[in-house]
């Protein structure tokens, strides 16, 4: 072997300027590119590899939400496949089923699954409400906006949904909430 085929690829662009720079410039171009086609986001939300599956129960007590409700929900969802843990935790008029799914596994594939099984059972007590499903995702609030003053509750709700709906109006504003209200009944 010569002694300058030795020396490495580092020595040939050494010895070779004008290829180094044609390097560097396809890959600043290509740095440049990128930076105008990928997706950027300054708090970017994405998915904990966990669902919850919430059930109100109108005036049960814990042990009655556990044996009417949690222990129904276990028993339908812990043979689907992809499932990692399940946790359920009971409280005054309330069950909550948190589900962990195995990470690299297809969670809308589990979350459907589960919809069909819990939606398939019919021994819920009367007083329970439609189980909510939920696939968990962290997202990081930016701003908070409280909403008060001197006048009824009807009218401080309107005012939050019309802020609600200038907020997500305005451009890279992805979601808005309103947290606190209560549904109008009548009485």
């Amino acid at each position: 072997m010569k002694p300058d085929e030795q020396r490495g690829v580092i020595a040939w662009f050494a010895s070779n300027p004008i290829a180094a720079n044609l390097l560097l410039l396809v890959i600043i171009a290509a740095g440049v590119m990128s930076a105008f086609t990928i997706k950027k986001e300054i708090f970017p939300e994405f998915s904990l590899d966990m669902l919850t599956i919430n059930v109100p129960y109108r005036g049960g007590t814990p042990e009655e939400v556990e044996e009417g409700v949690l222990i129904k929900i276990e028993e339908a969802i812990q043979d689907i496949p992809g499932i990692k843990k399940i946790t359920s935790t009971a409280r005054e008029g309330f069950g909550s089923v948190l589900v962990e799914i195995v990470p690299g596994h297809d969670i809308q594939k589990v979350i459907n699954q589960i919809k069909v099984r819990v939606d398939g059972i019919s021994t819920f007590p009367a007083e329970t409400e439609r189980p909510i499903i939920e696939e968990l995702t962290t997202r990081n609030e930016v701003l908070w906006v409280n909403v008060a003053g001197d006048v009824d509750e009807p009218t401080l709700k309107r005012l939050a949904e019309k802020i609600r709906n200038d907020i997500v109006s305005l451009p890279g504003v992805t979601q808005a909430e309103i947290y606190g209200t209560r549904r109008f009944e009548i009485s």
